[in-house]
């Protein structure tokens, strides 16, 4: 017997952030992109066991993004 599977989509909450450097490997301009996201699902959950919303969400994503940008930018050869 065969169970029938049943996907659920849950909504993103993100943005894309882009950084550009000298690469330390080759010594050429590097230009790299990413994206930072979360999902709002009940399995995403803050201190206090609520679930996040997008205001709680977006200045953790922003914290990522600018220790991401502080980090040498490589080619994707070169890493």
């Amino acid at each position: 017997m065969r169970m029938a599977t049943r996907t659920v989509k849950f909504e993103e909450v993100g943005f894309s952030a882009s950084k550009s450097g000298i690469c330390p490997v080759c010594g050429k301009i590097a230009r790299r992109n990413k994206h930072f996201y979360q999902t709002l699902n009940p399995w995403n959950v803050n201190a206090n066991g609520e679930p996040k919303n997008a205001g709680e969400i977006i200045p953790e994503l922003r914290t990522q993004a600018k220790a991401w940008k502080e980090e040498p930018t490589y080619h994707a050869k070169c890493e």
